[in-house]
């Protein structure tokens, strides 16, 4: 008799959790979960898991944790993977599809299963944007005029495309725009003018397909700090979604280390906090990497009260609501401490009311899509360096998908 595995549906989208059953196993004795993802960032990703069948013969990971593992979580079974050495040679998937293959073994007997996570739902079109703007337009299948969401990449530039598309899959148009390190923009991110996002804002509005007053952007860290800079300097934004955010501007990022501002506005630099070394002499090694936070927090305790003003976002002067999201473990930045500003100015503004800010403890700065293999280091694709982000694998998974619920719903009520 073969083992029989109830898992998820053999398509699904990417962001639902799932269960695992596995029945006819021999009572009282471990059953192996053997798990392959193929090709996903660069990389494939394995896992081998075991966990003990129960008095009839079940493993039912919604109830029975997985041994080693403190809590029952079938999701595990993906963010809890490891990438193999060197670049992915498993089969390329189709475009926006994640394949993953589970085989469970007791002995002598075994069970396959193949299952797909979609990354974009049926129906849903892809367009790439028009020069002078770089990026891709996700369009929901659901007739419009529809809400959209700019979605803004952090530090590695590029664009979030698997975002996009599931943000798409859920209702939203969705704009994955290009500012910088993509083809027919700058490699680096180093005085680019918040009037790019602001012809991208115009440009979406006037689209049959998008309601013109319900525009959202959203960003995760270096975007994240550029998503409340625009909220509080570019007219047509409905909202607001910060994901380990700073209430600082920060100065450029490049390959080539030039000191400038990351942002301009009217032609003129946006301040950031002055840096003098302090962020990369402040940050200190850990077994994982470069851990960035004490550098940003050494800088922000050695600015001048003027000159940090000058820095800070005037979050104020957006009068929609803000989600803020942050890890509580955060080594990248310390996206909990960095977000104060933000809170107090809104405070003294008068929005409290439409303030949210959710801080995970035990994620770091990678709250990224749910249910897909976490990673607590990763070397950064513009200076080569491996940085920290923080967090325990369990507490950023967790977080991920408490996040995404929250920025789901936030969309949903600052956009109806």
């Amino acid at each position: 008799m073969s083992l029989v595995i109830d898992g998820p549906a053999a398509r699904s989208l990417a962001d639902t959790a799932f269960d695992v059953r596995i029945t006819d196993a021999v009572p009282g004795e471990s059953v192996a979960l053997v798990v392959d993802l193929p090709s996903y960032q660069g990389a494939d990703w394995s896992g081998r898991f075991t966990a003990t069948a129960d008095e009839h013969g079940v493993v039912d990971l919604a109830t029975t944790a997985l041994d080693g593992f403190a809590d029952a979580d079938p999701t595990a079974l993906l963010w809890a993977l490891e990438a193999r050495p060197g670049s992915a040679a498993g089969p390329a998937p189709a475009e926006h599809e994640l394949g993953w293959t589970l085989r469970v073994e007791q002995g002598d007997r075994s069970a396959v299963a193949h299952y797909v996570r979609e990354l974009r739902g049926p129906g849903v079109r892809v367009e790439d944007l028009p020069s002078p703007l770089a990026g891709r337009l996700f369009l929901a299948a659901e007739p419009g005029p529809r809400p959209a969401v700019i979605s803004l990449s952090g530090s590695g530039g590029g664009i979030n495309e698997e975002e996009a598309a599931l943000l798409a899959s859920r209702g939203f148009v969705c704009l994955a725009l290009a500012c910088f390190n993509y083809p027919g923009r700058p490699d680096d991110l180093y005085e680019l003018p918040l009037e790019y996002v602001a012809d991208a804002v115009a440009w979406l509005a006037a689209r049959d397909e998008v309601r013109a007053d319900a525009i959202a952007v959203k960003g995760q860290s270096r975007g994240a700090e550029l998503s409340l800079l625009v909220a509080a300097h570019v007219p047509g934004i409905r909202a607001a979604a910060a994901v380990v955010p700073s209430g600082y501007v920060w100065g450029s990022f490049t390959s080539d280390g030039r000191d400038g501002a990351a942002w301009t506005l009217a032609g003129r630099p946006v301040p950031p906090v002055p840096d003098d070394g302090l962020v990369s002499g402040g940050s200190t090694r850990t077994p994982t990497g470069i851990a960035a936070a004490p550098g940003f927090r050494a800088a922000v305790a050695a600015a001048a009260p003027d000159d940090l003003d000058r820095a800070t976002i005037p979050i104020e002067r957006f009068a929609g609501p803000v989600l803020l999201l942050c890890g509580g473990a955060d080594l990248m930045w310390d996206s909990a401490e960095l977000s104060d500003v933000l809170l107090r100015r809104r405070l003294a503004a008068g929005t409290a009311a439409v303030t949210r800010r959710l801080v995970f403890p035990d994620a770091g700065h990678n709250l990224g899509l749910p249910f897909t293999p976490v990673v607590t280091r990763s070397v950064h694709p513009v200076n080569d360096v491996a940085y920290a982000y923080g967090g325990t694998r369990p507490g950023t998974a967790r977080a991920r998908a408490d996040a995404w619920s929250a920025l789901i719903d936030f969309l949903k009520t600052s956009l109806s």
